[in-house]
This record gives structure tokens, sequence and C-alpha cells, in this order.
């Protein structure tokens, strides 16, 4: 069932990193004044995404991985941060440092998403 749930996720994430793309260059196309975001680089950054998204929802199930309660959990936040950094990446093109920054802030968040579910079962327990 997780397998599937992330399956899901990644063709969503995948899915809305491309149709922000395309709105995006319908925009680029008014105001000249932005970068293009509409390009190869970025379509094949995107379909980079969903494919390491596929391979990380295949590494996450072996079983050294989910014998660990800690492993798994380290592992699952790794992946939704880099998950986080290469969609924000994508979305912006990055084109200065300081969007390095944004970048690693993306990841950060995405990291910390699953955060709600201690806050839920009140506990910081794995189990």
């Amino acid at each position: 069932m997780q397998g599937m749930q992330t399956r899901i996720a990644c063709w969503f994430l995948m899915s809305f990193t491309l149709v922000t793309q395309f709105m995006m260059a319908s925009k680029v196309e008014k105001t000249h004044a932005l970068p293009p975001c509409y390009s190869t680089e970025s379509l094949i950054s995107s379909l980079g995404l969903g494919i390491f998204c596929l391979i990380a929802d295949r590494l996450l199930r072996f079983s050294i991985i989910q014998q660990s309660d800690w492993l798994r959990a380290l592992s699952d936040n790794v992946v939704h941060g880099v998950i986080g950094m290469w969609s924000w990446a994508v979305v912006i093109g990055i084109r200065k440092k300081s969007d390095f920054a944004e970048v690693l802030l993306a990841g950060f968040l995405a990291s910390v998403i699953d955060v709600d579910h201690f806050f839920m079962a009140r506990s910081l327990s794995l189990q």
C-alpha cells in the first residue's frame, strides 16, 4: 500500500512540475524579463525526477531498510529532501548563487513534512 501511495505521489509531483512549467512558460511569453522556464533541460530534469522517484520507491522496499525503523525513517526523509530540492530546482531553473539557498530550503521543508505524523500520534516513537 505504501508503495502505491509513493508512486501516486511521484506521478502527481512530476505532473505538477510539468504543468507548472507550462503555466510559467505562458507567463514568460507575456513578460520577457523572466528567464525561459520551458526548455529541453527542464523536461529532461522532470523525467529524471520521475525516474528517481520510482527507483527510490524500489530501494526503500529492501528488507535491510524495512527492518530498522530509524533507517526507514531516515532514508524516507532523505528521499523527500532530494525530491523537494530537485523539483524546486526544475521549477526555478538554477541561474545564480541565491537559487541554491531556495533549493536547500525546499529540500528542508520537504524533509520535515512528516513531522505532522508525530504531532498527530503525540509521540516521538517510530512504532
